[in-house]
């Protein structure tokens, strides 16, 4: 503090009118917020299978990796046979799981209405539906 002269007339700080514009701008921006987020809640995510796409990229990885495909139609599991060992793919309840070399099971996919095996002498085609119907594949794999 200089000699004679009161803190209250040091400049610096803000003056009222900057703190109610601040004050004004804020609240505007707080009244717009419900709005905001109700426009979010109104926008939803559409219903795709996002787990198909996933099963899909793993299961053509483990083709393309593999030297050879079978399927028993009769379990309902196709197995291929890659430098890691067989790898098979089943439907396990409402879940395709995947064991490598028989032990352990991992769910690679949930919620699964079809998995249909069917075998000719060059081709095993492997047909998935999930959820309701609304997502459907079918894979054709080279023997």
């Amino acid at each position: 503090m200089k000699s004679g002269v009161p803190i209250l007339n040091e400049p610096g700080g803000f003056t009222y009118i900057e703190a109610l514009v601040s004050l004004s701008i804020a609240a505007f921006v707080m009244a717009l917020m419900p709005s905001i987020l109700m426009q979010f809640d109104a926008v939803q995510s559409p219903k795709k299978g996002f787990e198909m796409d996933f099963f899909i990229f793993e299961i053509t990885e483990v083709y393309e990796g593999s030297t050879d495909v079978a399927a028993d139609g009769g379990n309902e599991v196709i197995t291929f046979k890659t430098a890691k060992g067989d790898i098979s793919y089943r439907k396990y309840g409402s879940r395709i799981v995947k064991s490598v070399e028989g032990s352990g099971f991992v769910t690679v996919m949930f919620e699964v209405e079809q998995f249909n095996l069917r075998e000719t002498d060059t081709h095993v085609v492997l047909t998935v539906a999930s959820g309701e119907g609304e997502d459907s594949e079918a894979l054709l794999f080279t023997k």
